[in-house]
């Protein structure tokens, strides 16, 4: 017998305990420099800041709203949350380096998740699209 935790109880907790109801479609992707790459703490960041988020046409601060965020259960002891891409068209923007997610219009508006890029990316007059993963953004194997 594996060893595990109750999908439904996680979903739970996900959406009630902490409050951020991650399928709610009010949610912003906000974009950063490099500089946020080398600030960020997963263990002490806990709301939304300005602090190096990008500027540029296009852009405007605190992101774009999430939309079609979904917990689903793709297999037997695995949760996945995964939302739309999301673009900023027609944008001149540079050095784009990492996304924030954070829960808009939660008080406090707590950080959710954060993505590294890896790599700078830059538009000129043209668009940013982020497209999550088939696997979602997040996948958690709850019974390994």
């Amino acid at each position: 017998m594996a060893s595990g935790v109750y999908l439904p109880s996680f979903e739970d907790v996900m959406e009630a305990v902490l409050d951020l109801g991650w399928d709610r479609e009010d949610h912003h992707w906000a974009l950063y420099n490099a500089s946020k790459v080398a600030a960020v703490n997963y263990n002490a960041d806990t709301a939304y800041s300005a602090t190096n988020e990008i500027v540029g046409a296009g852009y405007t601060a605190r992101g774009q709203v999430v939309l079609g965020t979904a917990f689903t259960r793709p297999g037997a002891g695995v949760a996945k949350y995964s939302t739309n891409a999301v673009s900023w068209p027609s944008s001149t923007l540079s050095g784009v380096r990492f996304v924030d997610m954070f829960a808009e219009g939660v008080v406090g508006d707590p950080l959710m998740l954060g993505i590294d890029l890896v790599d700078p990316v830059n538009t000129s007059d043209g668009t940013l699209l982020i497209t999550p993963h088939a696997n979602g953004i997040l996948t958690y194997d709850l019974t390994p």
